[in-house]
């Protein structure tokens, strides 16, 4: 009996820990959205969109209204502190990979609205979406 009251407590305290992660963790990450809803986010002149990828890349076309801030720059971090933290920021990179680690660092430097689009222009260029050469 002993033995099954500590295996209580040990599995509620486990299932405290990870909600608790859990929780920090969805409030810590930008929200992924489809193509269709960043599409409509950017129809929004008050949201600024930025295009996560290197100056080589944008030149093969990027989302019309995109400022570009190459994530790989070293001064990537630096770059972001100059914005506008209260401002809502819609992010996009070739696949997503460059967005969500973009989207995590402009999380812990403290903006609030941070939108990342799903699967990045690849996924919009498959959708038919217009871009800008």
């Amino acid at each position: 009996m002993k033995n099954l009251k500590h295996l209580f407590w040990t599995l509620l305290i486990l299932v405290g820990v990870s909600f608790s992660v859990s929780a920090q963790t969805t409030a810590d990450s930008a929200k992924v959205v489809s193509a269709d809803k960043f599409e409509k986010l950017i129809s929004k002149n008050k949201n600024t969109l930025l295009d996560l990828r290197t100056p080589q890349e944008v030149q093969d076309g990027h989302l019309v209204g995109a400022t570009n801030l190459d994530f790989l720059d070293e001064d990537f971090l630096e770059k972001i502190e100059q914005l506008d933290k209260s401002k809502t920021y819609l992010l996009y990179c070739r696949t997503g990979n460059k967005t969500r680690k973009a989207g995590a660092a402009m999380k812990k430097a403290g903006f609030k609205k941070v939108i990342m689009l799903d699967g990045g222009i690849t996924s919009w260029k498959a959708q038919g979406k217009p871009i800008e050469e």
